[in-house]
Parts: C-alpha cells; sequence; structure tokens
C-alpha cells in the first residue's frame, strides 16, 4: 500500500477479491510457494560446508515439526494453573539446558513469578530444595541426560512434597520419570538438536500464558517504560 500510494484497506479489499479471508492469507500462501518453489530446489555440493549446514537445518525442521503435531496443549494449560498456584518456582537445569532454563526464568520472572534458578550444580540445586515449601513448583529442564543429578533432584522434589514439572527434549529423558507435569519434545540424540526443541517448547510455553494470562504481561511492560523514562531522564 505504501509503495503504491494505497489505502491498507484496498490490499485487504484486493485479497478478498482473490478469494482470501484478509491479506495475511495472501501473504501466507506467496511465502509457502517461495519456500516449495525456491528453497527446496537450492542445490549444494557434496561434503561441503554448505550441506553439512543444510543437513543440520533439515534435521531440527524434522524434529521441531514433530514435537509440533505432537505437543501436550493439555499439560501444558496445566502447568501455567500450576504457576498460578505456585508461592515460588524453583528451575533446575545443568549443561546444555541451563540456558534455556535461564530464557524461562527471565520470562516468568517478567511476569511477576517468584523463581529461583539452580543451575551451578549439585549444592546449588539442593540450597534450593532445602527452602522449598509445600505450593513451590519444581522444573526440571533437559536436553540429553549429562548426569542424574538433575532428575535425582527433580525426585527429591516429589519425595518433599512440591508439586514437580520437567520440560524435555525426548520423552524418555529421565526427569520425565519424576514429574506430574512433562512437556517433551522429539528431539534425536544430537545435543544440539535437542537444545533446539527444548527452546522452542519454553517458547510455546510462553506464547500460551501470555495469551492466557495477559494481564501479568502488560503490568511488567507497563512499569517497564515507567522506569526506562525515569532512567533515560524523560520521567517525573
Amino acid at each position: 500500500a505504501h509503495s503504491l500510494d494505497l489505502d491498507p484497506a484496498t490490499v485487504v479489499r484486493f485479497a478478498q477479491r482473490l478469494g482470501y479471508d484478509g491479506y495475511p492469507e495472501l501473504q501466507r500462501e506467496i511465502r509457502d510457494r517461495v519456500r516449495e518453489e525456491v528453497l527446496s530446489g537450492r542445490q549444494v555440493e557434496p561434503r561441503s560446508p554448505a550441506e553439512a549446514a543444510d543437513l543440520a537445518m533439515t534435521e531440527i525442521a524434522r524434529h521441531l515439526e514433530l514435537t509440533r503435531l505432537s505437543f501436550p496443549i493439555e499439560t501444558v494449560e496445566r502447568l501455567v494453573a500450576a504457576l498460578d498456584e505456585a508461592e515460588r518456582v524453583i528451575i533446575l537445569a545443568e549443561g546444555l539446558a541451563s540456558g534455556p532454563a535461564r530464557s524461562l526464568a527471565g520470562w516468568l520472572e517478567g511476569a511477576g513469578y517468584t523463581v529461583q534458578l539452580a543451575v551451578g550444580g549439585l549444592s546449588e540445586m539442593a540450597r534450593a530444595l532445602a527452602g522449598g515449601r509445600k505450593r513451590d513448583l519444581a522444573v526440571a529442564i533437559e536436553v540429553v541426560d549429562e548426569t542424574p543429578v538433575v532428575s535425582r533432584a527433580l525426585s527429591e522434589a516429589r519425595r518433599l512434597g512440591l508439586r514437580t514439572a520437567a520440560i524435555t527434549a525426548a520423552p524418555a529423558a529421565p526427569s520425565a520419570n519424576h514429574a506430574e507435569l512433562v512437556i517433551s519434545g522429539h528431539a534425536s540424540l544430537e545435543p544440539g538438536v535437542g537444545q533446539v526443541v527444548v527452546e522452542a517448547l519454553i517458547h510455546a510455553l510462553v506464547s500460551v500464558l501470555k495469551r492466557d494470562r495477559p494481564g501479568l504481561f502488560a503490568k511488567i511492560e507497563d512499569k517497564v517504560g515507567e522506569l526506562s523514562q525515569r532512567i533515560g531522564g524523560t520521567g517525573s
């Protein structure tokens, strides 16, 4: 509309005249056709860096698609309800799962949840659980079974009477055996793929949380805006 100096409503009507519900549907079909007709025909040299990158991306896309198709939305909604009831969320992780765990912690803190992140090893997890209370929620993040520490910590959390959940790259992850609520992907044994899948699961969880509890994020965004003005010297 900008390029042709038209009212955006004219573009919407044009898309509808072609049989689409609106412009986004037309845009989506164009993207799909580009992906199928242009990107799928890209050729790479055998045993080249481009082939290695292409194979890696293809593997990630395949496992993400399997994860999307089996995404446990009912379990995610139960986890959102458990977050509402939790006085504190204890996030347990190590190794490759530490990054996704920090990502989840940041989102939850941004929504106003009280979070304790335990990614520093055995003593940090033990310290977090030592102060555990009945209404706390322990969440294990697991990419690969590096050591049994995370799954044992989650087992101990359950023994102490805490609610437990696990976000894992694959259903067979040890932490899943000790969690009431399990959100798992379908990643291969390749750690890098598992890390991407777990990040995707956390992104999907946060997206559901934003949709179901929009007020939580709105409050913090208002506060961030206010503080940004004060820090920048533009507020009163």
